[in-house]
């Protein structure tokens, strides 16, 4: 049942518990991602004489699909991290929890867990009773500016439930905890958001302090450009809802592939798609990069062959290896992270020979040389903006 907060007596050791709100309101030092810090939280409330048994912080973002994020502990398992989409927090089991409750009032809440009612118990009650739980205190994590995006649980799995003195203690560290959720979901939140935008790497670079125009370095990489062939024609002909369709089929088959090779989206350009796939200036490596690029084409070629029940997508693709300027680019005010440089122009030419030919895949004579095992059709044609005319291999 739901209760107001209170209970009965327990040994709180009082200085250890003034350690542990000091150590979080002074940022939780020396620094350690979140799990860490809940970790360690936990058991320097267990050492104060709190018999907590698990603890789990929620926060809620502002991320295109994660909605939200738990930080869970508990004493036999330790801690985990568990993300859940924006189709979660519309569902009924949500809506039923005290976590939706205590987020949306503002206001504690605690369930004792009495002995199973099958008319009144919740999917969340029965959860919490049948990993042994009696008693939960649920306390809102309240914002800088008073705002409320995630709350934390407190539960025990002693017979007397929590105690009066217990439910006090574990109220003076929730404002403690509130300042450390709200600056690591903060933190996270920019981070998952901006990679979502301008990819993980770049997210990196930009939060690191690279924010100023001309800021970068020039680095050596296997270059890809790719878009999907006929897109002009198919757009013409179809709804504009299906072509977006189309599309994000498209660019999340492209991305799982280029995620699981290592390299990385720069830029979406209409149907198309720049990625690059950073490496040291070592022949090795570079050969590693080159094959990753293959790999990351074969593989999202296969993703969309495997998509049976769906409307056909085939692309066509550009590779060349090269060292290109990484860094911001733009005016005072609208800047872009992105590589630019003749190799990447180069590339950008090839797709659209790519095109004219109709090649599925093109790649330099730089690319095929760094490539191991690689054979193709050579051609050499004349490309806008270079002085000589240049060597291409098709491969299919």
């Amino acid at each position: 049942m739901i209760t107001p907060l209170q209970g009965k007596g327990a040994m709180v050791d009082p200085l250890r518990l003034a350690a542990v709100a000091s150590w979080l309101m002074a940022g939780a030092q020396p620094p350690k991602p979140i799990e860490a810090v809940v970790q360690e939280c936990a058991a320097r409330l267990r050492a104060a004489g709190l018999p907590l048994d698990a603890m789990i912080i929620s926060g809620l973002f502002i991320h295109p699909d994660i909605r939200g994020i738990q930080i869970r502990w508990t004493g036999r398992n330790g801690v985990r991290r568990v993300t859940f989409r924006h189709a979660y927090f519309e569902t009924s089991d949500f809506a039923a929890t005290p976590i939706s409750r205590t987020i949306a009032t503002g206001r504690s809440m605690r369930i004792q867990l009495a002995p199973q009612d099958p008319e009144t118990d919740t999917a969340y009650a029965t959860a919490f009773r049948a990993s042994g739980y009696t008693d939960i205190l649920v306390l809102p994590l309240i914002n800088f500016d008073g705002t409320v995006s995630g709350c934390i649980e407190f539960a025990t799995q002693s017979a007397e439930g929590f105690g009066e003195e217990d439910i006090t203690a574990l109220r003076r560290v929730q404002a403690p905890l509130a300042r450390m959720k709200e600056f690591f979901t903060e933190r996270f939140d920019k981070q998952i958001t901006l990679a979502t935008y301008v990819g993980e790497a770049t997210s990196r670079k930009v939060l690191s302090g690279q924010i100023v125009r001309g800021d970068g370095e020039t680095i050596s990489a296997a270059i890809l450009f790719a878009d999907i062939k006929g897109f002009t024609s198919l757009s013409n002909r179809i709804d504009s809802t299906d072509v977006l369709q189309v599309l994000n089929r498209f660019f999340d088959v492209i991305d799982a592939a280029v995620t699981r090779n290592n390299g990385e989206i720069l830029k979406f350009l209409g149907d198309g798609v720049l990625v690059i796939f950073p490496t040291p200036d070592d022949l090795t490596a570079q050969e590693a990069a080159a094959q990753s690029a293959m790999t990351a084409i074969t593989e999202a070629r296969q993703a969309l062959a495997d998509q049976a029940d769906k409307p056909p997508i085939a692309f066509r693709a550009a590779l060349h290896m090269g060292d290109v300027f990484f860094g911001n680019v733009g005016s005072r005010n609208r800047l872009d992270f992105t590589a630019i440089g003749p190799a990447v122009n180069l590339c950008a030419r090839m797709l659209h020979e790519a095109s004219s030919r109709d090649a599925r895949t093109l790649c330099s004579s730089r690319f095929k040389d760094i490539a191991i095992g690689l054979a193709g059709v050579p051609f050499t044609c004349e490309i806008n903006g270079f002085e000589m005319p240049v060597e291409f291999f098709i491969l299919d």
